[in-house]
């Protein structure tokens, strides 16, 4: 039964891609939450572990990360975004540009001399960069609209530094955050996510390859049997945890994020704590104890 169920939602799954639209108690859910999610002091590993979502001075590891280190992040993995500068009267008006950044996030804008923004920089330095990621799964993260000013450089083929005085943070995926300000020291101080650059790849391989995995760990999470999973997603992978979109039997669907028992380091150990948190799953699912391998047997046997 189990095992048609998750075909099922796979073949859903698939079918969603293929259209290119988007869908939006179980012994094993205290087992599951205390290994994925109930953290004990961990030590940060220099994305402000401790930081978002906690108390000052608690040990307890944050759920997500901070909507700065997320605004890091989104303009981390982009190169495009929305420039408004103001005109003649007053009147905004916004261009598509393309920006990089430097090690420090310092975003760097390119302009062309020649365009109507350059005349209204000129008259006033004061503009706004929308950012959002072009393409999925990023884009759903969130987008960021960075406020500040430039200084145009004397060389014209020079891109243009932006000195941001404020963030307006709109979370995609996290929906307690809408249209936060952030202060630009506070993104200034953050770091952006270590799977940034692989999170799109892990998004895809467990979605193609291992949709099993997801079904089990959000119906274990949730603790919801597995036979009322009619559908599972993963949508992002952050270093504190998941967002999955899932839909269960009788009720409306909903983004569900499963944080991790601790921040991971990199993208080989996000794969290590996913797999761990589905074969929990797997394992209390069937009230399946394994074997004591003989070396440790042994060394019990003994003492």
């Amino acid at each position: 039964m189990q095992r048609s169920v998750l075909q099922a939602g796979r073949s859903a799954q698939h079918q969603t891609r293929a259209s290119g639209s988007s869908r939006r108690p179980f012994s094993s859910a205290r087992l599951l939450q205390n290994v994925v999610c109930n953290a004990a002091a961990t030590p940060a590993n220099g994305n402000g572990a401790n930081g978002a979502h906690s108390k000052p001075g608690s040990k307890q590891v944050a759920k997500y990360p901070s909507p700065a280190q997320t605004i890091r992040t989104l303009v981390d993995i982009s190169s495009e975004g929305t420039l408004c500068t103001v005109g003649a009267g007053g009147q905004p008006v916004g261009i598509p540009v393309t920006f990089t950044t430097d090690k420090q996030g310092q975003v760097h804008i390119h302009l062309d001399r020649a365009m109507v923004e350059m005349a209204n920089l000129a008259s006033n330095p004061a503009i706004s960069l929308m950012v959002q990621a072009t393409a999925q799964p990023a884009r759903s993260v969130g987008a960021v609209t960075l406020m500040g000013h430039v200084s145009l450089p004397s060389d014209a083929s020079e891109p243009v530094p932006l000195a941001v005085e404020k963030c307006l943070y709109f979370g995609g995926l996290d929906l307690n955050n809408r249209g936060q300000e952030v202060s630009a020291a506070d993104v200034a101080a953050a770091e952006p996510d270590v799977l940034r650059k692989a999170a799109a790849e892990l998004v895809h391989n467990w979605n193609s390859e291992r949709a099993e995995d997801i079904y089990r760990i959000v119906s274990a999470f949730q603790g919801v049997p597995l036979t009322e999973m009619s559908y599972a997603e993963l949508l992002w992978v952050d270093y504190l945890g998941m967002y999955i979109r899932t839909e269960i039997n009788g009720r409306e669907p909903e983004v569900v994020r499963v944080p991790f028992y601790r921040p991971v380091l990199d993208e080989r150990d996000a794969r290590s704590v996913i797999t761990m948190a589905s074969q929990i799953a797997w394992e209390a699912d069937r009230a399946y104890t394994p074997p004591l391998p003989a070396i440790f047997a042994d060394a019990a046997a003994n003492n």
